[in-house]
C-alpha cells in the first residue's frame, strides 16, 4: 500500500497541474476578451484647406423654416383640380398659398398638404375651399396673396 507522503506528493502534482490549467484558462479568456488591436497606425489627415471649409459651410447653410413653410406651391397634393379654368385655378391656388392651416403646423394649407397628407385639418379646409372655387362662392382673390413673379 501506498504511504501517505507518496500520496500527498502525487496530489501536489495534480494541484499543481490544475493550477496551471487554470491559469492558462484565465489567460486564454483575458485575451479573447481584449479588443482587437488596431492593424497599424492610423493614417495622418491633413487639415482642411479654407477653401473646403467655405464649401462645407455654403452646403449646410441652414434653411429658413418659416420662408419654407410659407414658399409658393402651384399644386396641392392630392387634389384633382383638372376641371377648373385658369382663372378658377389661380383663385384656389392663391387662397391654398395664403390660407394658414390651423392644426398648428405653420404651414399655409397647401405647404401642410405637401407635407402631411393625413392631416384631417388641411384635408378638409382644402376640400372646401376647391368646393367654394368650384361652385363660384369664392370669385375674387382681391387682397390675398399673388403668385411670386420668380415661381417660388
Amino acid at each position: 500500500m501506498p504511504s501517505f507522503t507518496a500520496q500527498s506528493g502525487r496530489a501536489s502534482w495534480i494541484a499543481l497541474v490544475a493550477i496551471a490549467a487554470l491559469v492558462a484558462g484565465i489567460a486564454i479568456a483575458w485575451q479573447q476578451a481584449r479588443p482587437p488591436r488596431p492593424a497599424g497606425p492610423a493614417a495622418l489627415v491633413d487639415e482642411p484647406t479654407e477653401q473646403a471649409i467655405d464649401q462645407a459651410l455654403q452646403q449646410t447653410a441652414p434653411i429658413d423654416s418659416a420662408a419654407f413653410k410659407q414658399r409658393w406651391l402651384d399644386d396641392v397634393r392630392g387634389v384633382d383640380v383638372s376641371d377648373l379654368d385658369a382663372p378658377r385655378l389661380e383663385l384656389f391656388l392663391r387662397r391654398a398659398n395664403a390660407e394658414q392651416c390651423t392644426c398648428g403646423c405653420g404651414y399655409t394649407l397647401a405647404g401642410c398638404r405637401a407635407s402631411d397628407m393625413t392631416c384631417d385639418v388641411s384635408g378638409g379646409r382644402i376640400q372646401a375651399l376647391l368646393d367654394s372655387v368650384r361652385a363660384g362662392h369664392i370669385t375674387s382673390a382681391r387682397g390675398i396673396r399673388a403668385r411670386p413673379r420668380d415661381g417660388g
